[in-house]
């Protein structure tokens, strides 16, 4: 039972991943000159409720802050 469990997140997880890489695909093609990396981050933001995109934004700015220095 439990194997099946983890057998069908598995699954979800590579369709969510597959759907996520098709969106970045087409957001590329419309837009080439940006960053694949921050396309990818802010779809996923999206699918997140609001306080959670707001502190996985903020998280992710500090790093970018830190790595600058």
């Amino acid at each position: 039972m439990k194997l099946r469990a983890e057998v069908k997140k598995a699954a979800q997880a590579k369709r969510w991943a597959t759907r996520l890489t098709a969106r970045v695909r087409r957001v590329l093609n419309a837009h080439p000159e940006a960053d694949p990396d921050n396309v990818r981050h802010t779809l996923i933001l999206l699918e997140q409720p609001p306080l959670e995109r707001l502190q996985r934004s903020l998280i992710r700015g500090r790093a970018t802050a830190i790595l600058r220095k």
